[in-house]
């Protein structure tokens, strides 16, 4: 990977994939995640089409240290950072793909600055955070009693962020999402109708953190916005459904 200091002084890792020559497409991880270990399989997939880049986000894998902190404004400071990335290597207008946080940063990002974005492809998204996310997510706690259903969580995280970052990042979204939901837990529903772009949201019928009456209600404040559901399929498409994923990519973007 590579890294850069971006103009408003955030140091972000990046893989960048692709001919220089065809349109830029931005990824953006989720939640404990890195470029690689969230998209590996969707960065080759566009590679061969179009100029790729996978950034790690402030604070995560190789953009660390300094670590990760949240705070109830993280989503905003993540779309600033990556709007001052695609200014600072003046690779604009870009394509944006985002799974779960990345994917509330990459339509927050096409909200604040639309000049920027040529299209949002997002999943694992609500736009909000949820009474059924904090719910979720405060029976994270205590670490220390995780059983084996959190393994493959657990290692991946410390592969990805380091042992040391486990309990740091899980009680730092916790109090984040909480203090979100404390002051109505909106993120982005107030200002979709900014987003300009066109937009495909990609929602698993099972991700229990995310309604989909919050999903389709955002969808209808982005005023080109599509929406697909999942049958059966969880959070992670990625992983859940990555043949069905990859055909609405390719009719997406118009791969051959």
């Amino acid at each position: 990977m590579q890294s850069i200091v971006c103009a408003n002084g955030t140091r972000l890792a990046y893989v960048e994939l692709g001919s220089p020559t065809a349109e830029p497409v931005v990824f953006l991880h989720g939640f404990t995640g890195t470029a690689h270990s969230h998209f590996a399989a969707e960065l080759a997939l566009l590679a061969p089409h179009m100029h790729v880049y996978g950034l790690d986000l402030r604070g995560y894998g190789a953009s660390a240290p300094p670590y990760r902190v949240f705070g109830a404004n993280f989503y905003e400071r993540d779309a600033r950072d990556v709007i001052s990335f695609i200014e600072t290597l003046d690779i604009g207008p870009v394509h944006l793909v985002g799974f779960s946080d990345g994917s509330e940063a990459a339509v927050m990002i096409a909200a604040l600055a639309p000049h920027l974005v040529r299209s949002v492809l997002a999943w694992g998204i609500c736009g909000q955070i949820a009474p059924e996310m904090v719910e979720r997510v405060r029976r994270w706690l205590p670490i220390s009693a995780w059983g084996p259903d959190k393994d493959a969580w657990k290692t991946e995280i410390i592969a990805t962020q380091g042992a040391d970052q486990l309990e740091p990042l899980i009680t730092g979204w916790i109090d984040a999402a909480e203090r979100i939901s404390a002051r109505g837990g909106d993120i982005l529903h107030a200002i979709a109708h900014q987003v300009t772009a066109p937009v495909l949201i990609v929602h698993g019928t099972l991700d229990v953190g995310n309604p989909i009456p919050v999903v389709q209600a955002l969808c209808t404040r982005i005023p080109h916005a599509r929406l697909v559901l999942l049958d059966n399929v969880g959070h992670s498409v990625q992983d859940d459904a990555p043949a069905a994923l990859h055909n609405l990519m390719r009719e997406f973007y118009r791969l051959a």
